[in-house]
């Protein structure tokens, strides 16, 4: 049976007397006052925070001596500016152009992943016809230092051509730049004469920097593409199109066609032949298709379908594909019982493949019926939030699978249970699956569990899931909790709205369970950490045993003895310790931070 409820929260005295026996705080000689940062070498302790007064310019030298405009401190001195193409950002000069950190302009930092090319942040990886050698994005059929890969440097007075070391000129209409043979009508490094960069989003064109791409094109990496028509980039730059899809209106449409539409009506039964039919698709379930019929049905309500050719003259193969995006949803090859079925939403339509194995074909009956209600969702929260909803995967269906990402590296086939959810309100929400039994997969779909996919977690620190998603007031997400592989077992399903994390760091005092940033990391962003410890006997039967021991040895040695509660409660260590606290907390603690 689940049950509805609020978050579970541990009592402040409870929590005081467990953080007590678990020795978070180190023991010192203090008298429990606040306590003075420790900071290392070479940093020193400035209005309670740790910096390098060798290069920090409002602390050059010593606390409080600010530098002046356009300079910067170095060795802790006052120094003026910076060579030029450099600028001054936080006591250092940096390249703007290349600087990841200070990117276009001091402090304009990119997001992982990002490189930083002329002043503006761009997705993972390099512009097409670059790669990224050293942190900069470089033509490698062209660059004398990178010639044809990273690092493969030509010698001196050779030149770089087409990724090769030449001790010749440039070919014919290639002119030789810094021994870089390039062809100055369309390289934006040297356009119209070597040298002669264009600006961040112009193009080199005929030898002239032109302003971005013509209306209607955007550009993307070195080319001017149609968004609303290319595959490689359909909707944005580097969406690319399947195999099946083409790009119409900036979204990736199946190209796999019908040849009868047969409605909403279930049960009901299509006797055809796939003798002479085309073949235009092959399902991933078997290894040689054959000729295929393809049809269209649109469930007019949700439900578990089925779709049964076991009834057929021949080895038929029956696959299912979702008509939106061509993706296939079900496949099955089955000797003489091929037969899928699939959970589908009120009016969603999918494309039935009747198919032959090996090579095949005959006559066939097709049979589509409801074979039951919704597996998923498998039931609906309320839109308050926080709340708790727990239950099990054991047993149930799986009914949704989710799309591999690199949060979700591998596709899950264990049984899963999915929960619909309509924000009350806009704003970020958190779903997580802590306090669960097995190791859990979290998938969010917008609108049904056949929805796109918003957000998929397989692991945290403590091999539970969590996931945040924007929502729109009155948005509706179905929260599918998955498990890993082929686990299932007992789940515990969170959602809350998200708040924006807690600076712990920099009160001056490491503190305790209710004071200084111990006590705000463990009130923050270490509750859930904390919560999953004190919830679970392996850790604190860890915790128990690490409290009497007096030798290094002996830890040792509840480590070994109990090791998944050692991990719990280094995953609360390391979240307060490294995470949140290691400033004021330096020192304070025997611990290695990833």
């Amino acid at each position: 049976m689940e049950k509805l409820g609020s978050r579970f929260r541990i009592a402040p005295s409870y929590t005081l007397l467990w953080l007590a026996a678990a020795a978070l705080v180190a023991p010192s000689c203090s008298d429990g006052g606040p306590t003075t940062p420790a900071c290392e070498a070479p940093s020193t302790q400035c209005d309670g925070v740790c910096v390098d007064a060798s290069v920090d310019p409002n602390n050059c030298g010593a606390c409080g001596t600010t530098c002046s405009s356009g300079e910067t401190c170095s060795a802790g001195v006052c120094v003026a500016g910076c060579e030029d193409g450099q600028a001054a950002c936080g006591g250092e000069c940096v390249d703007l152009d290349t600087e990841e950190a200070h990117c276009g302009s001091c402090d304009a930092a990119c997001e992982d992943g990002e490189t930083c090319v002329a002043g503006e942040c761009q997705a993972a990886g390099c512009p097409q016809g670059q790669a990224e050698c050293g942190g900069e994005c470089v033509s490698t059929a062209s660059n004398p230092d990178h010639c044809g890969e990273c690092d493969r440097a030509c010698d001196e007075g050779q030149t770089c051509e087409a990724g090769a070391c030449n001790d010749g000129e440039c070919s014919e209409g290639l002119t030789n730049c810094d021994r870089a043979c390039v062809d100055t009508t369309v390289d934006e490094q040297h356009c119209g004469g070597c040298g002669q960069a264009c600006a961040a989003g112009q193009t080199c064109e005929a030898g002239e920097c032109e302003d971005g791409c013509e209306p209607g094109l955007t550009a993307c990496g070195e080319a001017c593409v149609d968004v609303q028509t290319d595959g490689e980039h359909c909707g944005a730059c580097d969406e690319a199109c399947g195999a099946l899809q083409v790009c119409q209106a900036g979204a990736c449409a199946c190209t796999v066609s019908p040849g009868q539409d047969l409605g909403s009506t279930v049960p009901q039964f299509v006797n055809s032949s796939t003798i002479g039919a085309p073949s235009t698709y092959s399902p991933s379930c078997v290894a040689t298709s054959a000729n295929e019929r393809i049809f269209s049905f649109t469930a007019a309500t949700a439900g578990v379908y089925s779709f049964d050719t076991s009834n057929s003259g021949y080895n038929t193969v029956v696959a299912l594909l979702d008509a939106a995006g061509c993706s296939e949803l079900a496949c099955n090859a089955d000797p003489g019982a091929a037969r899928v079925t699939r959970d589908l939403g009120a009016n969603q339509t999918v494309y039935v493949v009747v198919d032959g194995a090996d090579g095949e074909t005959g006559a066939f009956e097709l049979e589509i019926t409801r074979a039951s209600a919704p597996s998923c969702p498998a039931g609906e929260l309320t839109s308050s939030v926080p709340q708790t909803i727990t239950g099990s995967t054991a047993g149930r269906p799986n009914s949704v699978r989710p799309t591999v990402t690199t949060e979700c590296p591998s596709s899950s086939t264990a049984p899963d249970a999915g929960y619909s959810f309509t924000a009350p309100v806009a704003g970020d929400y958190v779903f997580d699956t802590l306090g669960s039994s097995f190791d859990t997969v979290l998938h969010i779909h917008d609108a049904t569990c056949g929805g796109r996919q918003l957000a998929c977690n397989d692991d945290t620190r403590v091999e539970q899931s969590e996931v945040t998603v924007t929502l729109a007031a009155g948005q509706t997400v179905v929260a599918v909790v998955d498990g890993s592989g082929t686990r299932s077992g007992a789940f515990t399903l969170n959602v809350r709205r998200a708040v924006p994390p807690l600076t712990c760091d920099g009160s001056g005092a490491c503190g305790d369970d209710r004071s200084g940033c111990l006590g705000c990391a463990l009130d923050g962003n270490c509750r859930d950490e904390f919560d999953t410890c004190v919830d679970d006997d392996a850790c604190v039967n860890y915790v128990d045993c690490y409290v009497v021991c007096e030798t290094d040895a002996c830890r040792q040695g509840c480590s070994t003895r109990n090791p998944a509660g050692a991990a719990l409660f280094g995953a609360l260590e390391t979240c307060m310790y490294c995470d949140e606290c290691p400033i004021d907390c330096a020192g304070e603690r025997d611990i290695t931070c990833p």
